[in-house]
């Protein structure tokens, strides 16, 4: 069984890989297996693979200027190799700023290494909200060509 710092260390990894955004990083916290799915059900997040993911990232990362999270408490359960990450995060992009709290949890691989699951749990409303201005910002920017 992974020990309770295994675990974090490995929480912690995936989430430099994210602040890094290097999608690379990211596919090499996570087992080929595994899943990642976006909660609540109002954001309607579908699941994805791990190929999806890191897809899915690459062009997220695309449109930011920067990203960070930061990680502001965990809860680690070596039992069931599952951490659960309070996370605060900031971005800057064309479309302005973006800042959100998020609560990700991760099961690891029996190992304690990879991600095997991934569940997010963002702040739909300031989520939703973002999405819109990034829309807004989008047809702004073509009306003016």
């Amino acid at each position: 069984m992974p020990t309770r710092e295994q675990l974090l260390e490995t929480a912690k990894r995936y989430v430099d890989a994210h602040n890094s955004r290097n999608v690379e990083a990211i596919r090499a916290c996570c087992s080929p297996s595994s899943t990642h799915r976006g909660g609540p059900s109002s954001v309607n997040g579908p699941d994805r693979t791990r190929d999806e993911y890191v897809a899915f990232n690459a062009d997220v990362f695309k449109m930011l200027h920067s990203y960070h999270a930061e990680l502001t408490d965990a809860i680690v359960d070596p039992e069931t190799r599952k951490v659960a990450m309070f996370l605060h995060a900031k971005a800057t992009a064309d479309a302005g700023e973006y800042e959100n709290e998020y609560i990700i949890t991760v099961t690891m691989t029996e190992d304690g290494k990879l991600v095997q699951d991934q569940y997010d749990f963002i702040d739909s409303h300031t989520m939703l909200q973002w999405i819109q201005k990034v829309g807004q910002f989008a047809q702004e920017t073509w009306e003016k060509k």
